[in-house]
């Protein structure tokens, strides 16, 4: 069994998002598109003038109170911590965009698991259903963020934006005027 520990590409893996600056919403936006990824490391970002964010926020703030015990942790912002127990928590308001909500989770779990040198749980908790979902950590997993990661940068040294197409998505994203696919 793959472990995070044993992981052959663990130092690359942490240079990469080093240098790169990466966090977890940049493997969740790489996941749904790449234009979004694309405009998101190049710092381009409408999500405070959107509604739907805005009304998302609004339900974070409000549904449980912001773990504060992760600020200072480069590129790490997750919901909540559980230090004991190695559970690192993501809040979604709904259970959509699964896989693109796991790789944000799993990044964080990742992260804190090369740093801290022992294993880290990933959980998604899900508002809207009050349901939580446990990340898999294994080694689809891992190479998943590493092909991720391996795109970022790819796109990172990208000056134009990547084409787009229209996807079920646009009609809910903070960029669709932008993209014009409305």
């Amino acid at each position: 069994m793959t472990t995070i520990q044993n992981w052959t590409h663990q130092a690359a893996f942490y240079e990469r998002v080093v240098r790169l600056e990466l966090h977890g919403l940049h493997f969740q936006h790489i996941e749904l598109c790449e234009r979004r990824a694309w405009m998101y490391l190049h710092k381009i970002n409408f999500a405070q003038w959107h509604e739907r964010v805005a009304t998302g926020t609004a339900k974070h703030e409000t549904s449980y109170s912001r773990d504060y015990s992760t600020e200072g942790l480069f590129g790490l912002a997750p919901d909540r911590i559980d230090w004991e127990n190695g559970v690192v928590y993501e809040n979604k308001g709904t259970a959509g965009a699964k896989e693109a909500s796991n790789n944000q989770t799993a990044f964080y779990a990742v992260m804190l698991a090369i740093a801290t040198g022992k294993e880290w749980r990933a959980v998604t908790h899900v508002l809207s259903t009050r349901k939580r979902r446990e990340v898999v950590l294994d080694a689809a997993r891992l190479q998943s963020l590493w092909e991720a990661a391996g795109r970022l940068e790819e796109l990172a040294g990208q000056r134009e934006v990547p084409a787009g197409a229209a996807i079920p998505l646009c009609g809910t994203c903070s960029l669709e005027r932008f993209c014009g696919f409305e």
